[in-house]
């Protein structure tokens, strides 16, 4: 995480590559993607895509690990992910093929809580 964040102190993009479990593919890109703070703070805005704006909702969370930030959520959802109550993605979750609960790897504004096939996270300077 410390070189994400000094690659993304100052504004990067952040593109979201998805593949469901049929093969059919989606993504999201997002033109503003920060982290600041020790806590990596997600400061994520201006989707565009076919994917739905998951990260939305993760805007200004501090990422959470079963150690750090949320540590609750982190466990039980067995994942480090930018967590609060509730989360709209979860692509750092388990890897469960067939699955369709909010610990696999999974984007809620495109297939729900299915598991998916294949994520990728880019990361671009701007």
């Amino acid at each position: 995480n410390e070189n994400i964040q000094v690659l993304c102190r100052n504004e990067c993009k952040m593109r979201f590559d998805l593949q469901d479990k049929n093969g059919e593919k989606s993504f999201a890109l997002y033109q503003s993607f920060i982290l600041t703070t020790s806590d990596y703070r997600l400061n994520i805005n201006n989707y565009s895509g076919n994917a739905g704006d998951a990260m939305l909702f993760h805007h200004l969370y501090d990422f959470s690990t079963k150690d750090k930030g949320n540590i609750e959520k982190a466990k039980e959802w067995q994942g480090g992910w930018w967590y609060g109550d509730y989360f709209y993605c979860n692509l750092n979750g388990v890897y469960q093929p067939g699955e369709s609960t909010a610990r696999t790897v999974h984007w809620f504004k495109w297939r729900r809580y299915e598991n998916l096939a294949g994520v990728e996270m880019k990361v671009m300077p701007k």
